[in-house]
């Protein structure tokens, strides 16, 4: 379904969308669901399934892919450190795909986030499009024109209110206010770090005495 389609836009509220997840940070969801734990058969069967799909990202006509995820689900760390440092890693290099496009939802949002994940799967005929809802028990599927636009008009308003999307190519010097890639930056500094942890703030602070004292180094 996902491969014909024309836009998919994705919002998660609780973990990396499944399409930009690594395999490791979607084995580590699996172990760590509240459902009944399935069979190692089911589980690898399971992310094959996963894994395959994110193959309609870059096949020739990809759909166009519009990811917004709320910053919570960024902060667990799902599998340790490296598994959520690698996932962030990834989430900056799939966004460099000319069809992918990465928000994240800030925690200090002047309004409160949707509750439950959902996608909108829209195709060049309008009348065909639907919604994804992820829920428990699977996906429940909403084909209602009136439900569909619903969920459209819900996803316009959270991309609204997240912050500016992911783009890995910018400058760094370039950026004038808050934009996604700066906080999935702050997220992963401390992860970066070996055996201890750095606030984001301190972070920030040290990067900036960094920053000063090269520049005092390569003006002497």
């Amino acid at each position: 379904m996902e491969a014909s389609a024309a836009v998919l836009c994705n919002y998660e509220p609780l973990y990396v969308p499944g399409l930009l997840q690594t395999r490791v940070y979607a084995s580590a969801i699996h172990r760590s669901s509240y459902a009944r734990p399935a069979g190692r058969l089911a589980t690898d069967r399971a992310l094959g399934f996963r894994l395959r799909r994110q193959e309609v990202l870059t096949v020739a006509h990809a759909p166009r892919f519009h990811a917004t995820v709320h910053e919570s689900a960024l902060r667990v760390r799902y599998g340790g450190r490296e598994v959520v440092r690698d996932q962030l890693l990834r989430l900056m290099e799939v966004s460099r795909l000319p069809n992918v496009t990465v928000q994240v939802f800030p925690q200090e949002a002047d309004a409160p986030a949707f509750t439950h994940p959902f996608m909108v799967v829209e195709w060049d005929v309008k009348e065909l499009s639907t919604v994804l809802v992820d829920q428990l028990e699977g996906s429940t599927y909403l084909g209602e024109a009136r439900r569909v636009g619903e969920y459209r008009a819900i996803f316009e308003r959270l991309s609204e209110l997240a912050l500016p999307p992911v783009d890995a190519a910018a400058a760094p010097e370039g950026r004038r206010a808050k934009d996604s890639l700066g906080l999935l930056q702050r997220l992963l500094y401390p992860l970066l770090q070996k055996g201890v942890h750095v606030s984001a703030q301190v972070a920030e602070i040290q990067l900036q005495r960094g920053r000063r004292g090269h520049v005092r180094r390569g003006g002497g």
